[in-house]
């Protein structure tokens, strides 16, 4: 009986997985960010939304750009916490949010935007020196990127409830 079972099985097995392996989307026609995200594959009608604290000492190929040793919510896609970088995938306003405690008065953290398909990071808005917060809105389109940088000096002292720095971001609003 059960060499019958097994054998029955089978056959269907087979046809449920020949069904899925029909069912897969054909190769994107662009592709978008460093994660290689297809565009066209995402459901953007879910949250998307990050927060991250604890910063990581940037090193010098960074130039300054913070990555973060834990995420406290991650919801959607765009979000690499060990670079620092968020990648939008699903265009809308966004809220950044971020704060950053330094060790000197000349440190500030600031956060940086880069357009789709350009090189070059363009600074948004800072702390003042020592650090602080800051909160923005900001139209982001498939390909945009956003992080925060570390300039002119030290990340400060931290624990588990007093992270040096924190970096979250929220769609409020898809786009039109």
């Amino acid at each position: 009986m059960l060499m019958f079972l097994c054998r029955m099985r089978a056959p269907l097995l087979l046809t449920v997985l020949s069904l899925c392996a029909a069912a897969v989307p054909d190769p994107p026609k662009g592709v978008v960010g460093a994660r290689k995200y297809a565009t066209n594959l995402h459901d953007c009608n879910g949250a998307v939304a990050f927060s991250s604290a604890g910063a990581i000492a940037p090193t010098k190929q960074d130039n300054g750009k913070l990555g973060y040793r834990k995420s406290l919510i991650d919801k959607g896609i765009g979000w690499s916490r060990e670079s620092g970088d968020f990648t939008c995938f699903c265009p809308g306003l966004y809220q950044f949010a971020f704060a950053g405690n330094g060790k000197t008065a000349a440190t500030r953290f600031v956060l940086k935007k880069k357009a789709s398909n350009k090189d070059e990071w363009t600074r948004v808005v800072s702390t003042g020196g020592g650090g602080g917060a800051n909160v923005v809105l900001l139209n982001m389109e498939v390909g945009d990127q956003a992080a925060i940088w570390l300039e002119d000096g030290d990340l400060g002292p931290e624990s588990e409830t007093a992270p040096a720095s924190t970096f979250s971001g929220v769609r409020i609003a898809k786009k039109q």
